[in-house]
């Protein structure tokens, strides 16, 4: 971990996110504990480190919650996404608690809030995303194997995990959603399905890995894309579990998916 000084801690949205009509962005963290394999942050501009370090490095904004406490009144009501270069809850927030300060320095100033993770470390804050009238907590989810979950994020929380993790936020009453991005193999596609069909997500986003086509931007790394291509999965499997979802949820696929939907808890 390195610690640094930030010039801002709320920046304004481009790309993808501001496409799906965000505003701000915030990330208490740069780089990301978990290394994913298919993180499309480590091609962002922000990581000037080879790509092969991914998950090995993240710097923590020291001074992250005194920017937010001085910055907070300018994202007050509008669309605030935390976080898009990192995740905010990170093994490292359990005793830094940037996310946390930061929380607590918004609520006075409501900005309509999505928290998106893969950290059941999110329930900690559940009394501060509480007091947000407009929110939603996004978990990631993208397969039911715990062998291919070690494959593709090894450093990543237990799915178990995050399946509890989700249910206690929605048993506090915040609105939740479930990202199966990327879907990756799955073990028991037709028990996956009805599993989520029973859970009932208010938001509920299916995706394929990123793809740039070549160019400079989000993208999937390719040891992702070695280890996929070394499974039985195929995008005629992917297919087949989107068109199961679809027939008994709304769901929401590729880039601007993640966002139609947050009209129903982020516009006022």
């Amino acid at each position: 971990m390195e610690v640094i000084n930030a010039r801002s801690i709320f920046s304004p949205a481009t790309g993808f996110i501001q496409r799906g009509g965000f505003d701000w962005t915030c990330n208490p963290y740069l780089g990301c504990s978990f290394g994913c394999t298919y993180c499309y942050a480590m091609f962002l501009p922000q990581n000037r480190r080879p790509k092969e370090d991914w998950g090995k490095w993240f710097q923590a904004k020291s001074n992250a919650v005194d920017l937010a406490r001085k910055h907070a009144p300018k994202v007050a009501a509008q669309a605030l996404y935390m976080s898009s270069v990192t995740d905010p809850y990170l093994p490292a927030e359990r005793s830094l608690q940037l996310t946390r300060g930061i929380l607590a320095a918004l609520v006075p100033h409501q900005p309509r809030l999505l928290v998106q993770t893969r950290g059941p470390l999110v329930t900690r804050d559940l009394d501060l995303l509480k007091q947000f009238h407009a929110v939603r907590v996004n978990m990631s989810i993208p397969t039911d194997s715990e062998t291919v979950r070690l494959a593709f994020e090894p450093k990543a929380p237990p799915l178990a995990r995050r399946w509890q993790a989700i249910e206690d936020v929605r048993a506090a009453g915040v609105p939740v959603g479930i990202c199966v991005t990327p879907m990756l193999p799955l073990d028991h596609p037709d028990a996956f399905v009805e599993k989520l069909t029973a859970f009932r997500p208010d938001v509920l986003v299916v995706q394929d890995f990123h793809d740039s086509h070549g160019g400079f931007g989000a993208d999937t790394g390719p040891l992702a894309r070695r280890l996929l291509a070394e499974s039985t999965w195929s995008m005629g499997d992917y297919h087949r579990v989107r068109a199961a979802l679809a027939e008994r949820l709304p769901i929401f696929e590729g880039e601007a998916g993640f966002f139609p939907p947050m009209s129903r808890f982020l516009d006022s």
